[in-house]
């Protein structure tokens, strides 16, 4: 292989590297957390956040967390005594995958978000079942139209969860 073909192909190697990341773009490049989004005015989705991003958001007035993510399934840190050492308030709605998303879980989602302050990041690995769950509460509980429910929910990060969610909302 020529010189030349190598370092053109460490070249590409490298601006593609670039390419990669998180999945943030704009405002929220500073975080580690993927897919991370702001669908409405207070509240923050994402995927799972980092320590440094925990401590970004309770600089920037996050009043508090809601992990959507089961028990055992995230065990770098415990992310509660963090978010709580950093005053903010935590809460767990544990969410299995799309089986998850029930009537049941949009209330308690919808309860943590109206008696808790705001602004309020909610998350999961990926931010796909956050999602899921606010198009389903914005449907279910909100009242809006399955289209209206489902754009929110691909606004907040939904993308697997999406044809559990359609069914749910009768599309």
């Amino acid at each position: 292989m020529s010189y030349s073909r190598l370092w053109s192909i460490m070249l590409l190697f490298i601006i593609l590297q670039g390419c990669g990341g998180s999945g943030n773009k704009g405002k929220f490049a500073e975080y580690d957390m993927y897919h991370m989004a702001a669908p409405q005015k207070d509240l923050l989705t994402g995927g799972q956040p980092s320590l440094e991003d925990l401590q970004r958001l309770a600089k920037r007035g996050t009043k508090v967390v809601i992990n959507l993510r089961t028990k055992g399934e995230f065990k770098r840190f415990n992310e509660q005594q963090v978010v709580e050492r950093l005053g903010m308030k935590y809460v767990s709605i544990e969410i299995d995958g799309s089986d998850g998303i029930t009537a049941k879980n949009a209330q308690r989602l919808d309860e943590a978000l109206n008696q808790l302050k705001q602004p309020a990041l909610v998350h999961c690995a990926s931010s796909n079942r956050v999602g899921g769950l606010l198009a389903y509460r914005a449907f279910v509980i909100q009242k809006k139209s399955p289209q209206e429910s489902l754009a929110f929910g691909r606004s907040a990060g939904m993308s697997g969860t999406e044809k559990k969610v359609k069914k749910l909302l009768g599309l």
